[in-house]
């Protein structure tokens, strides 16, 4: 039997990870009666019309009459990382650690902008620094928890998680995101409480996904499907969830429903190549082999070096005796570290 690589989608919703691509709120200070928290008020206004050179004209006047005026320095921050100056940033934010008794709060800006930059060990530090200081700090712990997902180290991650989720036993994102470490560890059961838990807090179309590709690698295929169709119910724009449904399908041997699914899904999002992937695998267990080719041709044509491509098509050419062909995908894939075509070529090409 020959083997194929199905494309399933599991997304993480990772608190920080949108909440670092948002625009961050700027506050405004309703009590006016200090002459630092009024320019700070004037900056919000120069800054929001995006007059950044006036705006730090005000900041940097606040800080002259009350230097240790969190808000001042936090919109400074903002401005220079805007303005493309991260270490002006840190810099400043290192200046306000200097001048607050709040050090947990000073750290975690600091770790925000090191992680906006990428730089995962800087955040760590003072992540880890902030959370000396604050153990219940919910926010640091949360970025810790998703900057080790990142980094792999899933057991830390699910410590993360824990501790936020018991400083706020109704935050369903910390229940998805640790069932989500918990499944790259394999613990499917596991995994599956946690997301049971997201979804009785929350109906989210993102948590049902999750669940169904746990569920999956349970091979629980209908229950699977049952959660892909509901979040596809919730959001019919999701096209993560009716790629997933057709994988399921396939699963099922349903490939008529599943060429469906992937169907709906390239047309939901014309440049999903899993689907298209997908579409080609389904088409070749529904013995429509030219139509399978067409879908590897084209995966091929937008990415030469996609190695199970190459398997799939040389599969799919053996079928229409397409020998010398399917020799020359399966050689491809051998080349990119493809194991199972090295046997192929191995057992079926050499002997010619």
């Amino acid at each position: 039997m020959k083997k194929y690589f199905l494309l399933t989608i599991i997304s993480f919703l990772l608190f920080s990870f949108t909440y670092g691509q948002k625009k961050e709120k700027i506050i405004v200070i309703k009590s006016t009666e200090h002459q630092a928290e009024r320019l700070y008020n004037d900056a919000v206004k120069s800054y929001e019309s995006k007059q950044y050179a006036e705006a730090i004209d005000f900041l940097n006047q606040s800080l002259k009459i009350n230097d240790s005026l969190a808000t001042s320095y936090h919109l400074l921050s903002i401005i220079q990382q805007e303005m493309g100056n991260k270490q002006a940033a840190i810099q400043t934010l290192q200046t306000y650690s200097k001048a607050t008794h709040h050090k947990d709060t000073a750290a975690y800006m600091i770790a925000q902008v090191f992680y906006g930059d990428n730089n995962l060990d800087s955040a760590s530090s003072y992540l880890n620094y902030c959370i000396s200081k604050n153990p219940s700090y919910f926010n640091a712990l949360y970025l810790l928890g998703n900057i080790n997902f990142e980094q792999e180290k899933y057991n830390d991650a699910i410590s993360n998680y824990t501790k936020v989720i018991n400083i706020s036993t109704t935050s369903a994102d910390a229940y998805n995101d640790r069932a989500s470490a918990k499944r790259m560890l394999e613990k499917y059961d596991e995994a599956i409480e946690d997301y049971n838990m997201a979804i009785t807090l929350k109906k989210n179309v993102l948590f049902y996904n999750n669940r169904g590709s746990a569920k999956m690698k349970l091979e629980k295929y209908d229950e699977a499907i049952e959660d892909y169709t509901t979040a596809i119910l919730l959001d019919s724009n999701c096209y993560q969830a009716i790629n997933n449904r057709g994988v399921a399908k396939i699963e099922k041997k349903d490939y008529k429903g599943a060429i469906e699914d992937f169907n709906l899904c390239v047309k939901r999002k014309k440049d999903y190549y899993a689907a298209i992937n997908n579409r080609g695998i389904a088409y070749y267990k529904n013995k429509r082999y030219k139509e399978a080719i067409e879908d590897f041709n084209f995966i091929l044509s937008v990415n030469p070096s996609e190695a199970s491509a190459y398997l799939h098509r040389g599969n799919t050419k053996e079928m229409l005796r397409d020998n010398e062909g399917a020799c020359s995908d399966w050689k491809k894939a051998a080349e990119l570290g493809i194991e199972e075509a090295k046997g192929y070529v191995k057992k079926q090409c050499e002997k010619q």
